[in-house]
């Protein structure tokens, strides 16, 4: 399936989701007002379920929400509604790597520049042992300048739009290293394989 058509099919399933949750949400207390049902017991029952759609909303819209753009050699993005923007300097992106696909998608970006990034770590051994695909790519760097330290940060959600993201990258972050499955992904982003 082309991308854009699955991420126009993503937004529409959000959509009916939102649209079920609000319906649910009206339908319940207008249930128990005609019924006569407004003892304590069905009143905070129906809060409580009421406060459960909330949290489920948020749940969603959290896991399906990004933004970003592009200005001037950084690449700003905001994943998620509770998070906070963070900014990457596209050409002290060294390496940047992809796991597993579809929604689940985690892109994985190791810079050398910690600026005005909290979601960036430091890269220890854990981090090489969870991706192993970027410790051979890593440990070159490593060789190269071994007294600068490297920070990483994974981006986890954001549902099918990562891909753009992931476009969004490849295009801005000229001077970086892909790996073999980051190379598949782009190819998808850009249509150029359909899955």
């Amino acid at each position: 399936m082309d991308i854009y058509k699955a991420i126009k099919k993503e937004r529409s399933h959000l959509k009916i989701f939102l649209i079920t949750m609000a319906i649910i949400g009206i339908i319940l207390p207008l249930i128990l007002i005609v019924t006569g049902l407004t003892t304590i017991f069905y009143t905070s029952y129906v809060v409580f379920i009421e406060i459960l759609i909330i949290i489920a909303i948020i749940i969603k819209m959290n896991a399906y929400k990004v933004e970003y753009r592009y200005s001037s050699n950084r690449l700003i993005f905001k994943v998620g509604i509770l998070s906070k923007e963070s900014l990457i300097i596209c050409d002290k992106v060294i390496l940047v790597h992809t796991n597993k696909s579809d929604y689940d998608l985690e892109i994985v970006l190791v810079t050398s520049v910690k600026f005005k990034n909290r979601g960036l770590r430091l890269i220890d051994p854990n981090v090489l042992k969870r991706y192993p695909q970027i410790a051979e790519e890593y440990n070159a760097f490593k060789q190269i300048n071994p007294q600068r330290d490297y920070y990483f940060q994974v981006i986890k959600r954001g549902g099918l739009k990562k891909y753009l993201l992931l476009d969004s990258i490849y295009r801005n972050c000229v001077k970086a290293t892909y790996t073999d499955d980051s190379i598949q992904n782009i190819k998808i982003a850009r249509g150029q394989l359909i899955v």
